[in-house]
């Protein structure tokens, strides 16, 4: 339990210059539509807007709903056009595409139109599953589960934590001091794009052990049925809502998306998101920016199903896959959002969490040492209600000490199951690669425990130098230490000696490891690296840090210090230098001056006397 960490976890900076270069400034999301919305969804029914009765009169709509073409994920079909909603009717389906035309003066009701004056695309949770609820309503969650709580996974695409930092500062602030959420700071990916971030967490396995194209589809079909999460959700009643991802273009997902939709999901997005990407502008739903109707359909299910256990992975990409940046258009937005959930007491029942898949995977930022790590690092944060933390002191105990260690998805899985069937609390068993967040993650664990390959292994290596006053490195290091300690009492030197390096007692250093800084791409759908010497050569700013334990004199004062190499800028600083030997009375001469310098002077007056 006193054992050093074995995983380094890499010291970004939210303000790297470097990597603030590239935050810029979006464009405002311009969601222009050429009239007032004439009708809206409203905890499970369509209204009429009585903004728009009163600009336009009165009106009636036709509502046809969107449905999926059989055994194609790609393919969807208005269904039954229902004639003459009234508002306050109930919706058809979960997404549906609403005609409205003008009444006459003297008629209640329009005919059947040949042209309509308002058409929109509207999405919403219509009250149906009734036959599925009939036979789960009484069924109750497991006694070794976690008090039937809900789970809710709001991800975000191509988002690390940095990045996540740096552009969410406001709905971050709310999420981690206003909520409480405890962010996974050494979160580390297994694989290259999103396939290999999400299927460890839904299936305890390596994305290319399912995907592979040399997989049946047989045997990826009872691969599920013996161990998909999602199956175990449901046999337990809970309600499992959605699984996609608003961009739907990613070939990987196909054949298990196909799966999920037809057999173990009640409620799915893919509808109105092809629909929508072919009739209005990216981004935009009408005069509504789309990551908001996204986020409102979250509440309109919490509306519709309050008491029932719900898992619901939801999932955005519009605004962070191609360029980071656009992702702060819905800062504020998600900030109100969790803000409601809280309010409506939502998230008292619920581990919410919040998540990036990987970091940005663009080449000019893979070209830089701090990008290639970001894209190792992604956001993910959990927040648990506050009771849970009362309930579950031990479990959250753990859960906050495995935050600063190295954590993968597959931990996720097992947290996840832990919350269904819950397997006890303790230390975790380092010879699994899958290790509840509920146990506490030893402290020894490496990539290699966890079955993260070198090149994605954030984790940096500590390296003892054998000959540290022959190594160049070393030398350089040890002269940048020794001079900002003369610095600190330049102004002194009437009473403080000029130190110089007796003896250097320790020096290692600490790098990411050789097949991190080679890593050029991944081949075969992100199943292999390819490793590159010329990436590893023309990487931007690399950082190395050297960690220096030495004696001065005059005076044997005995300093730890660490100094960063970054792009061949040496420097240190006050915070990284310690003072580990006692220094009695050799800075008697400037205590009465300037009691900072205390641990670095040593009085002239004293030269000679020892």
């Amino acid at each position: 339990k006193n054992a050093p960490q074995k995983c380094v976890l890499p010291a970004l900076k939210v303000d790297d210059p470097l990597m603030m270069s590239y935050v810029k400034k979006p464009s405002p999301l311009s969601c222009s539509f050429p009239t007032v919305e004439w009708v809206y969804v409203q905890n499970g029914t369509l209204v009429y807007s009585q903004e728009a009765i009163a600009k336009v009169g009165k009106f009636s709509c036709d509502v046809s709903p969107l449905v999926r073409v059989p055994k194609n994920d790609n393919s969807v079909k208005w269904g039954t056009t229902i004639r003459n909603v009234s508002s306050g009717a109930a919706l058809p389906a979960d997404f549906f595409k609403v005609e409205c035309r003008r009444l006459a003066a003297n008629s209640p009701r329009a005919p059947s139109p040949q042209s309509y004056d308002y058409t929109d695309i509207l999405m919403g949770v219509a009250p149906n599953n009734r036959a599925v609820w009939a036979k789960v309503r009484g069924v109750k969650p497991p006694a070794n589960g976690l008090g039937g709580l809900s789970v809710l996974m709001l991800g975000f695409d191509s988002m690390s934590r940095m990045s996540w930092m740096r552009r969410m500062k406001s709905s971050r602030d709310y999420l981690v001091n206003g909520l409480g959420a405890i962010e996974l700071e050494g979160y580390n990916i297994m694989g290259d794009g999103t396939p290999a971030a999400l299927f460890p967490i839904l299936t305890g396995d390596l994305s290319h052990l399912i995907l592979s194209y040399l997989i049946l589809f047989c045997l990826i079909l009872s691969y599920l049925v013996l161990s998909y999460l999602i199956l175990s959700c449901l046999i337990l009643s809970y309600l499992i809502l959605s699984y996609l991802i608003l961009s739907y273009l990613i070939l990987s997902y196909l054949i298990l998306s196909y799966l999920i939709l037809s057999y173990l999901t009640l409620s799915y997005l893919i509808l109105s998101c092809l629909i929508l990407s072919m009739k209005f502008k990216r981004g935009c739903r009408a005069n509504t920016p789309r990551h908001r109707d996204w986020l409102n359909w979250v509440k309109d299910i919490y509306h519709m199903y309050p008491s029932q256990p719900k898992f619901m992975m939801h999932f955005y990409a519009l605004l962070s896959h191609d360029d980071n940046n656009p992702i702060s258009l819905a800062d504020d937005d998600l900030k109100a959002f969790l803000e409601e959930m809280e309010s409506r007491g939502y998230l008292n029942s619920t581990i919410l969490v919040v998540f990036g898949d990987h970091g940005a995977r663009y080449d000019f930022l893979r070209a830089t040492w701090a990008g290639r790590l970001e894209e190792r690092l992604p956001y993910m944060s959990f927040r648990f209600p506050p009771w849970f933390g009362q309930k579950y002191p031990h479990l959250l105990r753990n859960f906050r000490t495995n935050a600063h260690r190295l954590s993968t998805p597959m931990d996720l899985h097992e947290t996840l199951h832990d919350v269904i069937r819950f397997d006890g609390m303790g230390v975790g068993d380092i010879t699994k690669r899958g290790i509840s967040l509920f146990k506490e993650i030893p402290a020894e664990r490496e990539c290699k425990h966890a079955d993260v390959g070198n090149h994605w292994c954030a984790c940096l290596d500590w390296k003892q130098v054998q000959n540290p006053e022959s190594d160049a490195g070393t030398v350089r290091a040890l002269q940048t230490a020794l001079e900002f300690i003369n610095n600190q009492t330049e102004s002194q030197r009437h009473l403080c000696a000029s130190l110089e390096i007796e003896k250097v007692t320790s020096a290692q250093t600490l790098r990411a490891n050789e097949d991190f800084l080679m890593f050029s791409k991944s081949l075969k759908d992100g199943r292999l690296p390819l490793l590159s010497a010329k990436s590893k050569s023309t990487i931007k700013e690399p950082v190395e840090l050297y960690q220096l334990m030495f004696m001065t004199k005059p005076g044997k004062g005995l300093f730890e210090v660490t100094v960063t190499n970054k792009g061949h800028v040496w420097s240190t600083s006050e915070k990284d230098i310690s003072r580990i030997n006692k220094y009695g009375d050799a800075p008697f001469c400037v205590l009465s001056i300037n009691r900072q310098l205390r641990q670095y002077c040593y009085c002239n007056s004293l030269v000679g006397k020892s």
